[in-house]
């Protein structure tokens, strides 16, 4: 089982482990998953609460909090699995800066405006910015996604 952590880089090997890191991570693998899968279930949930509050009230506000909350608790599970040091140094990747900068500004934006400024198309905005931020984040993980995917644009576009 160590073997199969360290293949999926969720483990470092034990001679490369940093003291600081595995003190602040300092959770039983067992505990890691448990956190993992409970963020991620109320990940899900408040995802799927956010849907049913938009198409059963048309609450673009509740349900831009709710989504919101949704993908920050889904994040939060990747750092159960990875520990605080090493998600936020993977983060901060000089490939992945960008879009994780863009993601959490978007997600403060959609917040401030669903509950501070409550302009319906402002919401919507930084929704769809939220989604396109994290889902290049989430692209940048993936070996040449990043170059497929803006190929395969160019070529939609140039078409």
């Amino acid at each position: 089982m160590k073997n199969f952590k360290q293949f999926l880089n969720l483990e470092e090997p034990e001679q490369e482990q940093n003291p600081i890191s595995s003190e602040i991570s300092g959770l039983s693998w067992d505990t890691r998953i448990k956190g993992f899968g409970i963020c991620l279930l109320v990940a899900f949930l408040l995802g799927i609460g956010a849907v049913i509050v938009y198409f059963l009230g048309g609450n673009l506000s509740g349900f831009a909090i709710l989504y919101s909350f949704a993908v920050i608790f889904g994040v939060i599970s990747t750092i159960f699995l990875r520990g605080p040091m090493k998600q936020l140094k993977t983060m901060f990747d000089s490939t992945r800066w960008i879009a994780t900068i863009v993601f959490i500004g978007s997600v403060i934006m959609t917040l401030v405006s669903a509950l501070a400024i409550k302009i319906g198309i402002l919401v919507l905005l930084f929704v769809i910015v939220q989604f396109l931020a994290l889902a290049w984040y989430t692209i940048t993980y993936i070996p040449f996604a990043q170059s497929a995917l803006k190929s395969c644009c160019g070529s939609i576009m140039g078409a």
